[in-house]
């Protein structure tokens, strides 16, 4: 049967139908304009979906001394002054009207019992600033976004991979691809295209990445289209990802389970998190908790499959179960692990 090409001319294309690519898409809709979404995966099952923890955001709802002030303080100390501060000032100065925006499309976040968006620590915190729900928040936030772009009759293209950005005279005018379910080609013409396509980090064998997933296709769309890229280097190591079974490693396991008060300890029971950062312990920076782990297993104090305890056992099972659901599931279906008894074994 021959191939089909279908032709689509927009004002906007967003490459990218997980968060970043559905809010832009919709905030583009919101104001008047025409705008196309594609995207390689279903949109009910992009890498957003499998963000646990949280957003954070200086609501100030827990902590009334929180402000996004503090909130880039805190992120610039965090990044040992590699971080660009005016780009802090930006996402922290937003992430309250970012906050608001999911709950004008309905997002459910959870609440106090005074109706309070609930927030929790996570690291490097000064004060609770993480908006939650339950450990699913990156689930719950792309459910939202898609039925905010169903309101606003987005046309969102699922399984449709872009193979190159369109170029004439250093101008991007669309892109290029085919849908992977039937081979249809698809060529798209828009006056701007918006890359929102994930990462790089699936290079590493141990990633919280699916396999085809964040494998940098964005990356090569730009640099093919002549632009030029920006600190790729730079990427975050998480301290808990699971190490068995060998095709779900990286599998994370939220820093909810830490913010909640879960604890480290290495394969001789220690609580190694003192002799890191005492003051904050399992709540200091994912690159600190990270890098004591590492540390740990690599000068023999890991545990026999090259990992760290990290142990919520301790915790009332009704409060694994309301703010631990995912972390819970996940554990039970990839190694029947009851994490209200046993502690989770993790490596970065």
């Amino acid at each position: 049967m021959p191939l089909t090409e279908q032709r689509l001319s927009t004002t906007v294309l967003v490459i990218g139908t997980g968060g970043s690519g559905l809010r832009a898409a919709i905030e583009l809709a919101e104001a008047g304009v025409d705008v196309i979404a594609v995207g390689k995966r279903p949109k009910e099952d992009t890498h957003t979906s499998l963000a646990a923890g949280g957003i954070n955001a200086a609501l100030a709802t827990m902590d009334p001394e929180d402000s996004w002030q503090q909130h880039a303080a805190d992120t610039l100390k965090e990044s040992y002054l590699l971080g660009d501060p005016r780009t802090a000032e930006i996402v922290t100065q937003g992430a309250a009207l970012g906050i608001d925006d999911l709950e004008r499309y309905g997002m459910a976040f959870a609440r106090e019992g005074d109706g309070r968006i609930s927030q929790r620590f996570f690291g490097a915190h000064k004060f609770r600033r993480t908006a939650f729900a339950g450990d699913y928040t990156g689930l719950e936030i792309q459910r939202t976004l898609i039925r905010r772009a169903v309101q606003l009759d987005i046309p969102v293209l699922d399984s449709v991979y872009i193979t190159r950005l369109l170029v004439h005279d250093g101008a991007v005018f669309g892109a290029y691809g085919f849908d992977l379910t039937n081979g249809t080609r698809h060529l798209i013409h828009a006056d701007a295209v918006i890359l929102a396509a994930g990462g790089h980090t699936r290079i590493w064998r141990r990633t919280s990445s699916r396999r085809d997933e964040n494998t940098g296709d964005s990356f090569r769309l730009a640099v093919e289209a002549g632009a030029r890229l920006r600190d790729p280097e730079l990427v975050q190591f998480h301290p808990s990802g699971i190490i068995e079974p060998e095709n779900a490693a990286g599998t994370l396991v939220s820093e909810a389970a830490r913010g909640e008060g879960g604890i480290l300890r290495n394969a001789l029971g220690e609580r190694y998190m003192s002799r890191y950062d005492p003051e904050r312990m399992e709540l200091s920076t994912r690159d600190r908790v990270a890098l004591a782990s590492y540390t740990e297993i690599k000068e023999g104090r890991g545990t026999a499959n090259g990992g760290v305890w990290l142990d919520v056992s301790h915790l009332p099972r009704q409060t694994i179960m309301n703010r631990l659901p995912r972390v819970y599931q996940t554990l039970l279906d990839l190694q029947m692990l009851d994490i209200t008894r046993e502690p989770i074994e993790v490596a970065p």
